[in-house]
Order: structure tokens, then sequence, then C-alpha cells
């Protein structure tokens, strides 16, 4: 019986772990995306207000022609009145462009902690692998510690990694360069 209790405990163990799993994914998705969506408005309303105000600049271009037009005369060149005009646009747009970089930074912000957090789940996934391998004593202490310094390294120079990564996908370096890079870090 003590064998089926053990797989039945197993069994538990995994679906509990896949349901948070997939809980954990389910979040990250609907907050990624309401920040995008979020995002997106942010930049429908700019471009609202970038349409509003072309008017207003086509307005002091056809002005600045009649002036041109008229130069021999002692008129003055006067948009004064267009100005004040756009003036509420031109504010509301500066607030959406802050509005608009405070969203980017967020969302910035959002996928550098979940990117931590799954470099910090696969080092525990590892050390909980390699603690199960010692428990059935299918690994030396000394392979242990070695195989987790190698897990933690990579937990430790997560940001210096991901760099690394970026600049290949970029493809800024080679994957030769790619290849050393992460075995220099690593070692």
């Amino acid at each position: 019986m003590g064998l089926f209790d053990e797989a039945t405990k197993s069994v538990k163990s995994f679906s509990e772990s896949v349901a948070n799993s997939a809980k954990s994914v389910g979040t990250s998705i609907y907050s990624t995306t309401r920040g995008q969506s979020e995002l997106a408005g942010l930049n429908v309303q700019l471009n609202a207000i970038e349409k509003k105000l072309e008017a207003d600049y086509a307005a002091i271009g056809r002005k600045y022609v009649a002036y041109m037009e008229k130069c021999e005369t002692d008129s003055t060149f006067e948009v004064t009145d267009i100005l004040e005009k756009m003036k509420p646009e031109l504010e509301k747009k500066a607030e959406v462009q802050s509005q608009i970089e405070a969203k980017q930074q967020e969302i910035k912000a959002h996928n550098e902690e979940r990117a931590k957090k799954k470099a910090q789940d696969e080092f525990d996934a590892e050390k909980k692998k390699l603690d199960k391998a010692m428990e059935l004593e299918i690994i030396t202490d000394e392979e242990y510690d070695a195989k987790l310094a190698v897990a933690q390294k990579k937990l430790d120079n997560y940001d210096l990694l991901r760099k690394v990564d970026m600049q290949y996908e970029m493809e800024i370096i080679t994957k030769e360069e790619y290849e050393n890079r992460k075995k220099e870090i690593l070692q």
C-alpha cells in the first residue's frame, strides 16, 4: 500500500505544481495584456490630440503666408489667438505623453520582474532536482555543489546573461561571441 500512497502523493504534488504554474501564467498574461491595452489607449488619445493640433498649425501657416504677402505694410504677424486655442490641447498632449512614458516604464519593470522571477524559478527547480538526486544518492556531494554553483551563478548573473541574449537576438554579436561571453560569465 505504501507504493500506491507514494504514487498518489507524487501525482497530487505534480497536479498542484501544474495548477500553480497555470495560474501564475494566466495572471502574468492578463497583467501584460492590460498594460499593453492601456498603452494603446494612450497612443490613440495622443493621435487624436495631434490631429486637432494639425488644423491649428495649418491655420498658423495660412496666417504666415498672408502676412508675408502683406509684408510691405505695417502689419504684424499675430497668431496669439490660435496659440491660445491650442494651449489646452498642447497641455493634454504633454500629459498623455507623460502617461505613455510612465506606462512604458511600468510595462518594462513588469517584464523585468517576470523575467527575474522566471530565473529564480529555474534556479529553485534545479535545486529541487539536485536535492532529490542527492536524497536518492544518484550524485555525489561534489557533483551537487558544482551543479548548484553553476545554477547559482546563472541566477546571480541574470542581468548580464540577459543582455548577452539580447545582443545575440539583435544580431549585434555572432553565435561564437555569444557562446564565449556566456561561458566567461558562468566561469
